[in-house]
Order: C-alpha cells, then structure tokens, then sequence
C-alpha cells in the first residue's frame, strides 16, 4: 500500500524540462523544447539564459521571453516598437527592421495584430513589398493613449497576412498641434491577448508572440509522449517551411507532451481504455498559422451508453 501511494504521487507530477533541467526561471515556465543552459533544450537556438530570474533566448539577441505556449506553439517575447515622440515633426519617416532570418522563428500572424496609436500611418513591409497597414483618424481635441478600444480615431489594428520571417516597419507622423504640443505616434506588432492596455512615452518593448518550428535535425531530439505531426507553415510570397509539433489531445493534456515521460493521462482516457473502448480523432482543425488547433476525439467500442 505505501509502494503503491509513493508510485501514484510520483507519476502525479507532470514534467515540464529535461531530466536534470530547471523548468522555471523567475515566474516564467521554460518547457521543453526550449531549456535552461545548452544542455537543456533542443537546440542553441532554444536555449535560455536565466539571469537575475528573467529569462532570456540568447540566440536571439537576448530577447526576454514571458509565456511558452505549448498547444499554439509560440514563445512571447519582448519586442521593440517605433514611436515619433522623442522628436515629432510633421510628415517625418521612423523606420524600424526586426529580423529573425536563420532562427527556427517566424512572426505569428494568429496571435498578432498590427496597432498604430496616436496621429500618423504605418506600414509593414516585407522584401520592399508592403504587406499590412493602418492609419488613424485623430481629433484635434482628443488624443488617447488606451488601446483597450482601438476603433480607428487616435488608434487603429489590422491582422498580419501571414508569418513574417522579417519585416520592416515604416511610421510616417501626421502630428497636430494640440493646445501647442506635439503629438506621439506609436506603431508595433503586440500579441493579441497582451495585458497592454495602454503606452506611455518612456515603453520602448512590447509582447509579440513568435511561432517556433523544429527541422528534420530536431526530429530525433523529440520524444512526443503521444505521436507527431507534420506541418507546413505558410511564410508568404508562395513560400513555406515545414515543421514537426507533438500532438495534444484529452488523453494527455497535463505536462509537456515534448517529452516521453511529461504527460498525464487523463480520467477521460482512464475511463476510456478501463472500459475496452479507444480513442481516435474523426476531425482535424487548422488554425491561421497551419498548425493543428483542434481535434474532435471519440471514445469507441463501449457498449454501456451510460458511461459517458
């Protein structure tokens, strides 16, 4: 009995990391694939540095990270945005080049939208060929910084086309004068479901979410405690890369479904197989980035109805 009590709270506890890996960094959950220190995640480029409890992805100009999402597959990191507010003059070009070339990252367009905020247009230009822009209506008495309710006077949003490898960003200042002040103009890409509610002159990073792939070379370095799917992710410009990403469903939705030995399962399942039935999938769901966002999953070959 004690045997069995020491099996079953073991097995309870869902891993996050590597065997011998630190899963935390400040308040900040590090799941594999990425890791803390080389030894630790997939590959150099997952890597994560833990310094004074931020974390940070040092191959990729030490961007902090915040979130790892697992299911949508993106890490959310702090990112630069371009303002005019240091030195606005009217009509006046800020331009801003975010590149992730060479890295397994690309600029999520389901969990990013484009905001412009104060008085100006701006555009997101990919390869010289614009892809996205916005421009706002402003009132000469008015000028907010809330982007809780961003409708197009003093601040307006757009969706990102597709996954940007790179881009530019080009804000061009329509500035009024305003009691004989200047007025700001933001713009940035922000992950849709940041806190951010509103800016202030001296906020120079905002959240954006990154969508992470893994190569064929990472292939054998994932263990998915379940199975593995492959994708194809659409990068624009009739260009695509493929990827590989752990399958979650029900049956396994505690841990990290990344590693062998980091899923639960679940009472669902238990229920399921305890019972002689099994699980398949009848319906797959892409989300906006190719991946798969939802499965319709079945329990079959039980014969009592009342079980469900």
């Amino acid at each position: 009995m004690i045997l069995l009590a020491l099996t079953t709270s073991s097995t309870a506890v869902p891993y996050y990391a590597k065997r011998g890996c630190n899963d935390t960094c400040g308040q900040v959950r590090i799941p594999y694939p990425f890791g803390i220190g080389k030894n630790c995640s997939v590959n150099r480029w997952y890597t994560v540095d833990c310094n004074s409890s931020t974390p940070y992805l040092s191959a990729l100009n030490d961007l902090e990270v915040l979130h790892i999402n697992l299911d949508n597959q993106t890490v959310t990191v702090n990112v630069s945005m371009i303002s005019d507010c240091q030195n606005p003059v009217r009509n006046s070009s800020q331009i801003l080049n975010v590149n992730l070339d060479g890295s397994p990252f690309l600029f999520s367009r389901r969990y990013n939208k484009f905001v412009v905020q104060g008085c100006g247009n701006a555009v997101i230009l990919d390869e010289g060929s614009v892809v996205t822009g916005c421009s706002t209506t402003c009132r000469d008495d008015f000028v907010s910084e809330n982007i809780s309710n961003c409708v197009g006077i003093n601040c307006c949003q757009t969706i990102v086309p597709y996954n940007l490898k790179s881009y530019s960003l080009n804000l061009t200042s329509l500035e009024r004068q305003v009691g004989g002040d200047a007025v700001c103009g933001w713009a940035f890409l922000m992950d849709e479901n940041s806190q951010v509610r509103s800016l202030a002159k001296n906020i120079s990073h905002v959240p954006i979410s990154l969508l992470w792939t893994l190569t064929d070379s990472d292939f054998y370095l994932i263990d998915c405690c379940y199975t593995i799917d492959n994708v194809k992710v659409d990068v624009g410009n009739g260009k695509s890369v493929m990827s590989f990403k752990c399958r979650s469903f029900p049956g396994y939705y505690e841990g990290n479904y990344y590693i062998g030995n980091g899923c639960d399962v679940s009472p669902e399942l238990q229920k399921c197989r305890s019972n002689g039935g099994s699980y398949y999938s009848n319906n797959t769901e892409y989300n906006e980035d190719g991946l798969v966002s939802n499965r319709n999953w079945i329990c079959t070959g039980i014969t009592d109805d009342n079980l469900w």
